[in-house]
């Protein structure tokens, strides 16, 4: 959306499931009342009214794509104050803005939680970076640890992983160890051999309460190269994060290593914004690779769930192609192997297009906007199920 159209007034038509998608966000993180609090009210405001990553709505047909019903009365898409656009309940980007806050809001003493009602998105996200920066920063002594408090329990080829024991003496050196050289929060201390202070405060309570447990892929030098926290929900192993250096995504290399951990305990997880940008996702009861997914039925959920796994699967079906095409018009400029009936298509949701989609036929976008009367998509009907549920079966 460019400058002119954000400083129009909005409506997101699928108020509902993000609102849905925040409560059940705070329940699996077993958030605060106060933190849970400011997710459900000030970052669902944020979302409404900046989250920049939106669908625009122009059209009946492109509506009903989006969202299952009928349309309401309310929706009027040729309304020049009023701008409808359509939020994936689940974007990556959303998830990823919302661990960094729960994790600075929740990390923070008693004291200061009558301040979150007035705290900001914008000035959460700030206070986050700054203290991450600083701390990737700064220089830090080399943590000497006996590694007794770690246990191998997984093999891979020349990686391996451990488990820190949670109720052994050095469990907040080990945990420093893997934070000053992964460069991440977990094991960030005021006070290392004491475990107080910091981020790092936050998560050992909950490792030493069992809350958690937490692991870290090494190399034959004892080096880490990922962070994975699990926790357990009615005797089945879930997914609470999995970093590589500087909280981003494991490295490629260590990526069939993770992935061979995760079978190993049928871990599970939803569409966890950790493994969406490591490329893999938990599907009928395996981790799997986006890229090497090769049913029909599976890519189409990928893309219903959010049309920017389109770019990731290496072999889309014309129907996934055509599901993409229909949820995400604007991204028919970088997709491969689409018809010229899916540029049409593309073309008649979003004029913007103009400039961007080319046909193989005699003819132009430009030429195809000024008799537009001749085209339409209003009478034809594409049936795609509405992905809903958080886990692919």
């Amino acid at each position: 959306m460019d400058n002119r159209e954000k400083n129009r007034g909005r409506n997101v038509i699928n108020i509902g499931e993000i609102k849905e998608i925040l409560i059940e966000y705070s329940q699996n993180k077993q958030l605060s009342f106060a933190v849970s609090s400011w997710v459900e009210k000030t970052f669902l405001r944020w979302i409404i009214n900046s989250f920049p990553y939106v669908q625009l709505v122009q059209s009946s047909a492109h509506y009903l794509s989006l969202v299952k019903g009928t349309i309401p009365a309310w929706f009027q898409p040729n309304n020049p104050i009023v701008v409808f656009v359509y939020i994936e309940v689940k974007h990556r980007e959303i998830t990823i803005l919302l661990d960094k806050c729960t994790e600075f809001l929740e990390s923070r003493e008693v004291r200061v939680v009558h301040k979150f009602p007035r705290m900001t998105v914008a000035q959460v996200l700030q206070k986050w970076e700054e203290e991450h920066l600083l701390m990737i920063s700064k220089s830090r002594r080399y943590i000497e640890t006996t590694a007794d408090g770690l246990k191998r329990v997984f093999e891979f080829n020349d990686l391996y992983l451990v488990y820190f024991k949670p109720d052994h003496q050095d469990l907040s050196l080990e945990m420093a160890r893997e934070s000053a050289l992964m460069q991440h929060c977990l094991g960030e201390f005021d006070d290392d051999r004491l475990g107080e202070g910091g981020y790092g405060a936050y998560y050992i309570q909950k490792i030493r309460d069992k809350e958690i447990k937490l692991f870290s892929l090494r190399d034959k030098k004892n080096m880490p190269h990922a962070t994975i926290a699990l926790y357990q929900k009615s005797g089945i192993y879930w997914l609470e994060q999995i970093k590589g250096k500087q909280n981003r995504s494991p490295v490629e290399r260590y990526i069939p290593a993770s992935v061979a951990f995760l079978n190993s305990l049928d871990v599970h997880y939803n569409h966890h914004s950790d493994t969406l940008g490591m490329g893999i996702v938990y599907i009928r009861g395996k981790s799997r690779t986006i890229e090497d997914i090769e049913e029909e039925s599976i890519q189409e959920l990928l893309v219903a769930y959010d049309t920017t796994m389109i770019h990731k699967i290496k072999n889309p079906s014309k129907s996934t192609l055509w599901l993409a095409t229909l949820r995400t018009p604007s991204q028919i400029e970088n997709l491969e192997d689409v018809t010229d009936t899916m540029k049409l298509t593309a073309l008649l949701q979003q004029s913007q297009l103009m400039l961007k989609v080319k046909f193989s036929w005699a003819t132009t976008a430009k030429n195809i906007l000024k008799n537009i009367e001749k085209y339409s998509i209003s009478g034809r009907f594409f049936k795609f199920i509405k992905l809903q549920v958080g886990r692919i079966e």
